[in-house]
Formats: structure tokens, sequence, C-alpha cells
């Protein structure tokens, strides 16, 4: 996607995955390597005038050894895929976020803990997403659970909503509006947007969004993801706006899984908006348009081998669920669990009536889902 709208302002782009038959790679050039192999990744960055990331997870040493300078930068990298560093720059920039302890020894994990005080969620400081890494501590028996990992322990937030705001930042940060996010299994299910939201509380999301960007000094994208709560966290620091306390969970400096329905809801999508920074070309305020959109993700393990026919003709049929207006299948292979598959975005007169239609129009495509 994102390839895509650097091609439409003139870019040339050349990919590099581990997977030689990555979804990417049916309609661009792809080198293959492994994250951590500096001499390939040398080779590919011979070829570009500029480089991006579209995941966290890679390895900085690498980068470093093969001389990368990517967008963001290595500093902003560093920060987001490692929990401590990242509550450490939560917590000196005075950002609302909930309390944390970080544990480095496994051996002291069951002490801290206890110290810190139940219930807490220990989360892995480096990898983890969709709640991987992650384990909800009720008691000192919980803590057997949590394998032999430097952990951050994190205070419980009481969340009514999880929303997120994405950010592209030049010299100036520019906010999309802000997502309404549900989740299933820890893995983003739907997005909605509008929020459904005070305009206070949305006004005080993105504003959080565009200060963090700025303190992190981003060139490029950045997602905040947030949560949004009716009664304080016992031990943690918010924001509290229109009777809601605001948390700040976590960042992600790429395009987002949220930020999808952007493509349909947005004057300028969130691959838009990178690609302009990344093409040193003036940003767009992007607009939302009239009405509400959603979007759902389409998961694996809901899914049967007739998902790409029937993808086509929910696009294409005159008889079909109205108001889909797109139906995105990413071709990747293999189908195991809670993998990403593709997404469809609707669009309605309001934000409810966008939510049921997706959710309508997923179960004929994936008729697991219910």
């Amino acid at each position: 996607m994102l390839a895509s709208a650097l091609v439409k302002q003139g870019a040339s782009v050349v990919l590099y995955d581990r997977d030689a038959n990555a979804p990417a790679a049916q309609h661009f050039r792809v080198l293959t390597g492994s994250w951590s192999d500096p001499r390939a990744l040398a080779a590919f960055a011979s070829e570009c005038d500029i480089i991006t990331y579209e995941r966290e997870h890679v390895d900085i040493d690498a980068l470093r050894a093969a001389n990368i300078v990517p967008v963001p930068s290595l500093r902003v990298l560093e920060t987001t895929q490692n929990r401590a560093k990242e509550k450490a720059f939560l917590s000196s920039s005075r950002l609302p976020h909930a309390a944390f302890l970080v544990v480095e020894d496994r051996s002291e994990l069951v002490d801290a803990a206890m110290k810190f005080g139940f219930p807490c969620i220990a989360k892995t400081i480096i990898g983890g997403y969709d709640g991987k890494g992650q384990w909800m501590l009720s008691n000192k028996e919980d803590v057997a659970r949590v394998p032999d990992v430097a952990v951050v322990l994190e205070d419980v937030v009481p969340i009514v909503l999880e929303v997120s705001c994405v950010v592209a930042r030049a010299a100036d940060a520019v906010a999309f509006p802000v997502f309404e996010n549900a989740h299933a299994s820890h893995v983003l299910d739907t997005t909605v947007v509008p929020a459904r939201i005070s305009s206070k509380v949305a006004a005080a999301v993105s504003h959080l969004a565009c200060e963090a960007a700025n303190l992190l000094d981003v060139h490029g994208l950045l997602t905040t993801e947030f949560f949004l709560a009716r009664e304080p966290a016992r031990r943690s620091q918010s924001q509290s706006i229109d009777g809601v306390h605001i948390y700040v969970n976590e960042f992600a400096p790429r395009p987002h899984n949220s930020g999808h329905v952007t493509r349909v809801a947005c004057s300028s999508s969130q691959f838009d908006l990178l690609s302009s920074v990344l093409m040193n070309a003036p940003l767009e305020v992007p607009t939302l348009s009239a009405g509400g959109f959603a979007m759902a993700n389409i998961l694996s393990e809901h899914c049967d081998d007739g998902l790409v026919s029937k993808a086509a003709a929910l696009t294409v049929d005159p008889q079909a669920e109205a108001g889909i207006d797109e139906v995105m299948i990413y071709g990747k292979s293999g189908h195991s669990p809670r993998r990403k598959l593709g997404h469809l975005i609707a669009h309605a007169p309001d934000a409810e009536s966008a939510i049921a239609t997706a959710i309508r129009a997923r179960s004929a495509l994936a008729p697991n889902y219910r």
C-alpha cells in the first residue's frame, strides 16, 4: 500500500524481506535476506536514496553496521521497539501513561511484582504484538507463567475504549482523525471513524499524539495508541477531559493497521502522507469525508479457500452488501492462527451503521465470523 502511494508520487520502489513470496513481491521487486545480515542490508541500501520500515522488530545493530539511516530515525526505532525505553520516554516527557516497573532479571520478578502490586500486566521489553508477550498477573502464583525474559510490569487501566491517532510529521505534525478500535483476542478487529467520543476528548488525543511526534522528533509517521477509562487507574497519572481519563499505551513509527481506514475515509491516506514525507512533498491536512466509516480485519482462522473469489464478488456484484468501498486481500501465504489476510472498509451515514455493514459483509466473506 505504501509502495503504491510512492509510485503515484514518481518514486521507484524496491523492498527488502525475508520471504521471496511476500505479498509485495506480486507487484514490486523484492530483495531477500535476514533482518540481521549487514551485507545483505547494505546491498539493498546501495539501491536506495531513502529507506523506511513497516515493522519495528528489526535488528538495529545490523542497520547500523550496514550504515542505514532510515526514516523515521534509528533513535525513534530504538525507543519504540523497546518497551522499557518507550516507558522511560513517556515518563520523562510527562505524557499520561500507566505506572510501570522495569524488571531486567527474571529472578527478581516475584519480589518486584509483590512490591509493584497485583493485579498488573507483565509485558516483554523486546518483541510482542497483538497480545503476544503479555501476561495478566493477579497473584504471586501467576508469575510462574512468565518466561525467563526481561519485562515491564504495568498498572491495569480500567479500559472502556481504545483509540489511536496517526500523525504525519515533516517540519510540522499533521494529525488524522481519531480512530476507535475494538480488539478480539488482543488482535485489532474493527476500526471506526469518527471515534464515538466527545470533541474535547478527540482534541486532547490528537494534541497528545502530535506532542509525542514532536518530542520524539519523528520524521515520517507516528501512530499513538491510547486507553480511555471512566475511572482512573489506581497508581497511574492520566489526563482527564470530560470525565474521561486518557493514557498513552504505545507507539508505532509506521503505517498502522487502524489507519487503513484512511484509504477510504480521508482526503489523503496514511500511505499518501508518509510518501509525501519521504518524497519531500508538501503535507496535505487530511479531512474526513461525510458519514461514518468502519474497517474490519479478516483473520485466517475465519476464512475458507473461497476468500479471494468472494472478495472479488463483493466489490462488483450489485446484489452484494451496499456501502462496501474497499475489500483488500493481501496475498499472504499460509494460514497460521490470527494471521491478517486482508480488510474491508464500509461507509454509511453514521458510525453505528458503518460498523454494522462491515460486520455483515465480513460474515459473507468469512463464514466462521459470527
